[in-house]
């Protein structure tokens, strides 16, 4: 039996311009998802946050899933339009991307054994902290050591990439890295592939008051989200994506400086041109007013659409209780944290 965990991770600024090739700064954050992998004749998926009796299929069908699910997602590239793959997945309540994610790292790894895979985690479903991330990176890792496969931690992330971009589209590569590697990124998509930098030596003190707040259930998926500001008008776009990327070369510059107040001012710019860009909701502006409103900082986690917010404020607790007065249960998470971990091997 092997155990892998696996960080979430918080988008402190970058999101969506990173898609465009513009830099963002990820860290890892506390909240984590452990996958424990054993070899079996079929293939077995549990995962306790959602599942009663989970699936069982046979390795034969989930290879085959897994091919097929590949060429849709290279169907959808040529077209530009990820549609069809994200209807495809969400069949039986998820059940085609499950098959799609165990079935492509096997494929991945050469391995066309079974595996018996249980999943549990702490990092909130659909709220821009890393849910699926988390799980790419700790499922690689657990069926590569379960088979005795060793990668290196470039090997990992690769793969992981590779089960990202079934739920979502054309992911950054961001997400998976702040898993896999943990600590605090300066991460930025190039032509030749996503360019990783860890910022430690710069930023080598611990990020303090900064909270996370959940809004919503976003309503759509980070893939469709991508889509809606892929499909926004021109030249404004273009427009908002620069401004988010200068915005986090400030931030970064900041960082190292401790300069707190053009952190802060950062965030809120940049919540400003994602508004602007559509994925922002009423929920995120009224808090993102508020905490601005007491000289803090807040903007959307992830894709947008609901689920997280990182919200700064130098006085931790006068952020917490105001957002506890708006109604939302804000919650403390450290930010810089391993990346993933074997827990039992």
């Amino acid at each position: 039996m092997v155990t892998v965990s696996a960080p979430g991770k918080c988008i402190m600024i970058g999101e969506h311009a990173v898609v465009y090739g513009e830099p963002a700064i990820i860290a890892a954050i506390s909240k984590r998802t452990t996958v424990t992998c054993t070899k079996d004749a079929k293939v077995r998926y549990f995962d306790t946050r959602f599942d009663t009796e989970g699936n069982v299929w046979n390795v034969a069908d989930v290879l085959s899933s897994a091919r097929n699910t590949l060429h849709l997602w290279e169907t959808c590239t040529s077209a530009k339009n990820f549609s069809p793959l994200f209807e495809h997945i969400k069949k039986n309540r998820y059940a085609e991307y499950r098959k799609a994610v165990v079935g492509i790292a096997l494929l991945r790894l050469g391995v066309r054994d079974g595996v018996s895979v249980e999943i549990r985690s702490d990092v909130p479903v659909g709220s821009g902290v890393g849910s699926s991330s988390s799980l790419s990176v700790a499922l690689t890792k657990a069926i590569a050591l379960t088979f005795k496969k060793d990668l290196t931690p470039a090997d990992i992330n690769s793969i992981a990439y590779d089960l990202e971009k079934i739920i979502h589209g054309t992911p950054s590569g961001g997400d998976n890295s702040a898993s896999c590697y943990g600590g605090l990124l300066w991460f930025k998509k190039t032509a030749d592939g996503p360019s990783i930098q860890s910022l430690k030596e710069e930023v080598p003190y611990k990020l303090e008051n900064f909270v996370l707040v959940y809004t919503t259930q976003p309503t759509k998926t980070t893939g469709e989200l991508v889509q809606l500001v892929r499909n926004a008008p021109e030249p404004a776009k273009t427009t908002h994506i620069k401004a988010i990327g200068t915005a986090s070369l400030r931030m970064r510059k900041a960082l190292a400086k401790k300069d707190m107040q053009t952190v802060r001012d950062c965030m809120n710019e940049a919540q400003q041109h994602l508004a602007s860009l559509g994925v922002s909701t009423p929920e995120i502006d009224h808090i993102a007013r508020a905490v601005r409103d007491m000289a803090g900082a807040a903007k959307l986690c992830g894709a947008g659409g609901g689920g997280i917010m990182l919200c700064y404020h130098h006085e931790k607790q006068k952020l917490v209780s105001a957002l506890k007065k708006l109604g939302y249960d804000p919650f403390e998470t450290d930010l810089g944290v391993e990346g993933v971990r074997v827990e039992n091997a």
